[in-house]
């Protein structure tokens, strides 16, 4: 991933920590978009959400592009633990909203409950 120059002074530097939030808070609601289709798709397909499997592979990843990167693996498997977090949250109630898909009785038999939360989860945890 290129980089530019370092800035080289304290104005600069803050502007471009101000761009870079700029663009994560962009990617996050672009994410967030994908995982709201997700949830729909998985609901179509009468499909639970939580995934393990997936959700520890996810988690993996990120771990090594953080490592490969030069960030704490640590730091970025925590940042996506709240975003995973987040998701199923989100998900749950846009699931409850809806309606769709299989029931919370369903579910709960189904999905082990979000430990932030004990929210049950139906959509979108490993997006």
């Amino acid at each position: 991933m290129p980089t530019s120059p370092s800035p080289t002074t304290v104005p600069e530097a803050r502007a471009r920590i101000d761009e870079i939030n700029e663009r994560v808070v962009e990617l996050l609601a672009e994410r967030q978009a994908i995982v709201d289709a997700l949830c729909e798709l998985k609901a179509d397909a009468d499909r639970t959400v939580r995934d393990p499997e997936r959700e520890a592979e996810l988690l993996a990843h990120v771990r090594a592009v953080a490592d490969e990167a030069g960030l704490p693996p640590t730091l970025a498997e925590t940042l996506f633990e709240e975003i995973l977090a987040h998701s199923v949250e989100r998900q749950r109630r846009q699931r409850a909203d809806g309606a769709a898909g299989p029931s919370a009785e369903e579910s709960a038999a189904e999905e082990p409950a979000d430990k932030a939360t004990g929210a049950v989860s139906t959509c979108g945890a490993q997006a």
